[in-house]
């Protein structure tokens, strides 16, 4: 045969040119299992090979995607990866939750920053998809509730306790679910029983009133939050109403009361004495729920009223003032008792 670049004449069995070192094609004769072999490899080839639904385009038979259109083809692989995703997503945000609970009791902003990182990641859990993302060629099968309740199925997680080894504790959902759960635990509870005091008088028409847990999440500290007055509430108006809650409340366990105007904290009452001053009022014991009132509080802050000597009817509106008085848009202090 001759050389295709200098021409030289070359013997068949030749793997190069000799005169100008160009590779050339051996042609020996092969046997008849090397030709089986290489018709198997071609044939699983052939098997190994799919068609596009999409694009009917050739794709590897195990392809996720089609290398012509990127449509995807494997749509358990795609839910399987998600939900690994989700799963870790799950974990963390549980884990962030427990730890915000924690530390609410031993240094509240991390707790809360904590439990506020916990709560984002629910909500990427939940906008995490779970079916393929709809395309032209792939329009959705699935009907719109039952894409919803996959979305937002709930998925169980297990945290290991330190202290204990082979031992965990196994979660249900996500702490959305627990922020659902405590949020309507606040509205049906405190802010409810609230809601109907201020509803039953006329007197109390324009005052709001907010009740609800500490930081929404801890049980028995309850945060009695006077937002906002009208000019037809007088001081002994929003006495009563917080004597007609304590009423309600009298059978709900407390450990304390905060006393708060547009929140911020004037004055505590451990839950005994609050439980207390519900069944005096209940009684009608008036006396004790006006004259007693203000010694059962306790002042918060450096600007608390001093307790200087004077009347009852005095220390009564001393209270009043302090608790939401000395606010410049409030003047039904000055109206007296």
């Amino acid at each position: 045969m001759h050389c295709p670049e200098c021409h030289s004449l070359n013997d068949t069995l030749n793997g190069a040119c000799p005169a100008c070192g160009l590779l050339l094609l051996n042609l020996k004769p092969t046997r008849r299992a090397e030709d089986l072999a290489t018709k198997k490899r071609r044939k699983d080839d052939l098997q190994a090979a799919a068609t596009c639904p999409f694009c009917q385009g050739e794709i590897a038979r195990d392809a996720v995607r089609c290398k012509h259109c990127s449509e995807i083809v494997d749509d358990d692989y795609y839910r399987a990866r998600s939900q690994r995703l989700r799963s870790r997503v799950n974990y963390a945000s549980w884990v962030a939750y427990l730890f915000g609970l924690g530390a609410l009791l031993v240094f509240r902003p991390v707790g809360i920053v904590s439990i506020g990182a916990g709560l984002l990641l629910s909500i990427l859990y939940y906008a995490i998809p779970v079916e393929p993302p709809a395309t032209k060629r792939n329009p959705h099968r699935l009907t719109l509730a039952r894409r919803l309740k996959r979305q937002f199925k709930l998925e169980r997680v297990s945290i290991p306790i330190p202290a204990l080894r082979k031992k965990r504790l196994v979660f249900i959902g996500t702490p959305l679910i627990a922020a659902m759960i405590g949020y309507s635990a606040n509205v049906f509870l405190l802010q409810e029983p609230m809601n109907d005091v201020l509803r039953q008088n006329m007197a109390f028409r324009g005052m709001n009133v907010s009740a609800h847990y500490e930081y929404w999440v801890i049980p028995g500290v309850v945060v009695y939050d006077l937002r906002d007055l009208s000019f037809r509430q007088t001081p002994i108006d929003v006495h009563t109403a917080f004597l007609e809650f304590a009423k309600r409340m009298r059978a709900a366990k407390v450990k304390r009361v905060e006393l708060s105007y547009r929140g911020t904290t004037k004055f505590t009452i451990d839950g005994a004495a609050f439980h207390q001053l519900g069944d005096e009022y209940a009684k009608r014991n008036f006396d004790y729920v006006l004259y007693t009132f203000p010694g059962l509080f306790h002042s918060v802050g450096s600007d608390a009223p001093s307790q200087a000597a004077g009347s009852e009817r005095d220390a009564l509106l001393r209270f009043h003032r302090h608790w939401y008085g000395e606010d410049q848009m409030t003047r039904s202090v000055a109206n007296g008792m």
